[in-house]
């Protein structure tokens, strides 16, 4: 089992997820006996999300919020709390709880071995088709430019916190700071072990994913990225 786990919970909007998440992350962490705490990350909300953090955290010692003043987006909250976690791990989970919790144990068993574990999400029955082009897009890509033999790259990974913050996050304004983190991880060597992970669709809040302009930005991030990377030397690692 793991030392010690920062949950990083981002939260744009999620007055109606965040207090259950939390609730349900607390306990599931003392079930599996995991030494843990939850970093909430309002990233500039509009609703009631900022005042609900503070209260889980007034509540909670085990419960830390801090806020952004304006929407940076997951990555930009994503950088924040990687800045900020204390436990051995981190591992990122949106408020709307996008896996059945009992699917942690699956994260936690592979990390003796691992140094990103990196999560399989099992369907995608609620994406819709403009969602289901633009994940086959995304994955094709970063597999054909990248030689990465990972199967997904934009779902819940748990990272080691020794070697994420070794990794410096330059496209933190597009949806592909995930797969920049796991390519520039294999290249430094590191061991990526994928585990398939139980899915549990949205019950409330709507995902900000699929917008056009994010969509675009990615795609010219991961042409800017390839460009840089393909005359680079650095490149020496292998997944698993």
């Amino acid at each position: 089992m793991i030392p010690s786990v920062t949950v990083f919970v981002p939260a744009y909007n999620e007055e109606g997820n965040l207090a259950n998440c939390v609730e349900v992350l607390l306990s599931k962490m003392d079930e599996l006996g995991v030494a843990s705490e939850i970093l909430i990350v309002d990233d500039g909300s509009r609703d009631g999300t900022a005042c609900l953090a503070d209260k889980l955290s007034a509540q909670q010692a085990r419960v830390r919020a801090v806020h952004h003043a304006r929407n940076m987006g997951i990555a930009g909250a994503f950088r924040t709390a990687a800045g900020l976690a204390q436990g051995e791990w981190m591992i990122l989970i949106p408020a709307d709880l996008p896996l059945h919790p009992d699917e942690l144990r699956r994260y936690f068993d592979a990390s003796p071995g691992a140094d990103i574990v990196v999560g399989l999400r099992s369907d995608r029955s609620d994406y819709t088709l403009l969602r289901r082009l633009v994940s086959g897009v995304n994955i094709f890509l970063i597999r054909t430019l990248f030689g990465m033999k990972l199967h997904q790259f934009q779902y819940i990974s748990m990272y080691r916190m020794e070697v994420l913050r070794q990794i410096e996050i330059e496209y933190w304004r597009s949806a592909f700071f995930l797969a920049e983190i796991l390519i520039k991880a294999r290249d430094q060597g590191r061991r990526l072990v994928e585990v398939d992970i139980r899915y549990a669709p949205r019950v409330s809040g709507k995902p900000t994913g699929a917008k056009l302009k994010l969509i675009i930005h990615t795609v010219f991030d991961i042409f800017h990225f390839w460009l840089r990377w393909k005359f680079s030397t650095n490149r020496t690692g292998e997944s698993h």
